[in-house]
């Protein structure tokens, strides 16, 4: 009765929403995406026998197993969570799209394998995998959680290279611009694939506001995309023009703003603007080494302008906007201050997808989206950052752990993933329920087109910690000349120990 519930369920799914897979791009040029090849291995025993598979039917072959009911347990962030939570992953009773999707995802999984998906929420991931390694004694077979963290446990040898899986990785439920990004010396310890939507909802992007357009009769984001002339000047021309007292002659989040500012290393708007402008924090040479060598002659013109306008009375930052305001109801303060936005006291907020959620019941004409200004007309592409707090997929380094088991689940889950939860996750619960403008459709696809996987923020060598003291602190050759030694430092010890990793 199991087995027909579920072939029931995948096909009102199947026909409602689009059976496409979601492909993430790296930082190449729209529209050839898909033209780069994975860096991991030739695939072994472990890949799906696509040359077995007639021209009537194209749907990959699994390799074969049972593991006796055995349970697969994913350790994550909490679904919960007020920030970056790991939602979509466990099972849920199917009682709306979303959910459906997840369940019928996980119970195919299930019982291709005769597993038991389990998911487990910790506040100490980074514990949890230290003393279960070092004890032999884990209770969980793999990670989600920011790739930050998974960063740090994969140089100090806890996490075991996804190259070792003997997957391919440039089908297209896995990230094959993320597997070329991520790997360093031929060793891919954090990758993304299909079973979660963190790794998409992680790119940042600007929401802009319809109704500020209109009342102050400017010129719209959309119609500067049109014209191939949404740069960075234009961006900083529409913030400028954008600024209301409330009449009480202080800064709060009363007032109307340009810009919603995010300030700091991590996701201060300069940052992702850099990124936006083309500009690359870090390179591999031929070696798989890293290599930092920024255009500080291009980042210091990119910080002049945008210091003209963004250090000016028409920005206004998260700290101060929510400022003496009591958010509890909106779990913490950028919650809040996007709120504020959808009540039209911002034109311009950077965020990810997942923000859509947030602002979708904006009244009047709502939300537009525009990818990142480009650095002046003529640049090739649009390009995005991504959040290097996002969540990702680690493993541990167990000889505890069965890895062909490992390989197996999350190759075929990923698989089911890319036909239930990819497609009714953008598809329909971003494109479709929270996005009234098929141009802004268009703007989704353009940003998970162009997204850019930097090695070096991810792996803690501190270029955009240097990087944003300069702009802070109007000194950008100061700061570079300052902190570049120990960034060089960093460099060569993150080398090294890449290069003894076995």
């Amino acid at each position: 009765m199991k087995k027909a519930t579920l072939r029931f369920t995948s096909l009102i799914l199947i026909g409602f929403i689009l059976l496409t897979s979601c492909v993430f791009a790296s930082c190449a040029d729209t529209g050839k995406e898909n033209e780069q090849t994975s860096a991991t291995p030739a695939a072994t025993e472990n890949t799906p026998d696509t040359a077995a598979a007639t021209e009537e039917d194209t749907t990959p072959v699994f390799p074969e197993a049972n593991y006796g009911g055995d349970s697969f347990v994913i350790i994550s962030r909490s679904p919960s969570a007020s920030s970056y939570p790991a939602f979509y992953i466990g099972t849920e009773e199917p009682t709306d799209v979303m959910s459906s999707a997840v369940y019928t995802r996980n119970t195919n999984t299930e019982e291709k394998y005769g597993i038991k998906i389990e998911q487990v929420a910790s506040d100490s991931i980074s514990t949890s995998v230290k003393n279960g390694v070092d004890a032999g004694m884990l209770d969980f077979d793999v990670i989600l959680n920011q790739r930050e963290s998974l960063a740090s446990l994969a140089t100090s040898g806890y996490l075991y290279d996804f190259n070792e899986l003997g997957l391919d990785f440039t089908n297209p439920w896995w990230d094959a611009n993320c597997a070329e990004g991520y790997e360093m010396g031929g060793k891919l310890f954090i990758m993304a694939n299909d079973t979660s939507v963190s790794n998409l909802a992680g790119a940042r992007f600007f929401f802009f506001n319809k109704n500020l357009i209109k009342d102050y009769q400017l010129t719209s984001p959309h119609t500067y995309i049109q014209e191939n002339n949404w740069t960075l000047d234009n961006f900083l021309s529409l913030v400028n023009a954008v600024y209301t007292d409330d009449g009480d002659g202080e800064r709060t989040g009363s007032d109307v703003y340009g810009l919603l500012m995010e300030t700091g290393a991590t996701n201060g708007n300069a940052i992702h603007m850099l990124i936006g402008c083309g500009i690359k924090f870090s390179e591999k040479d031929a070696d798989g080494h890293l290599i930092v060598n920024p255009d500080l002659e291009k980042i210091d013109n990119i910080f002049a302008k945008l210091s003209s306008v963004l250090k000016g009375n028409t920005c206004l930052d998260y700290s101060a906007a929510s400022n003496g305001a009591d958010y509890s109801d909106f779990g913490n303060k950028y919650n809040y201050c996007r709120n504020l936005f959808a009540q039209d006291h911002f034109l311009f907020v950077q965020a990810n997808m997942a923000v859509t959620n947030q602002v979708s019941d904006m009244e009047g004409d709502g939300y537009g989206i525009a990818p990142n200004p480009k650095f002046s007309a003529d640049q090739e592409s649009y390009y995005h950052k991504m959040d290097k707090l996002s969540n990702i997929w680690g493993i541990p380094n167990s000889e505890k752990l069965d890895y062909g088991m490992i390989a197996n689940v999350m190759d075929y889950w990923a698989y089911e993933s890319s036909r239930t939860v990819m497609p009714a996750y953008y598809e329909i619960t971003v494109k479709t329920r929270r996005t009234n403008d098929p141009y802004d459709i268009e703007m989704l696809d353009v940003v998970k087109a162009t997204i850019c996987y930097d090695i070096s923020e991810v792996f803690g060598i501190d270029v955009t910690s240097a990087l944003w003291n300069g702009y802070a602190n109007n000194s950008l050759s100061s700061a570079w000349a300052t902190q570049s030694k120990a960034v060089k430092r960093q460099l060569t010890s993150f080398n090294d120990t890449i290069d003894k990793l076995g």
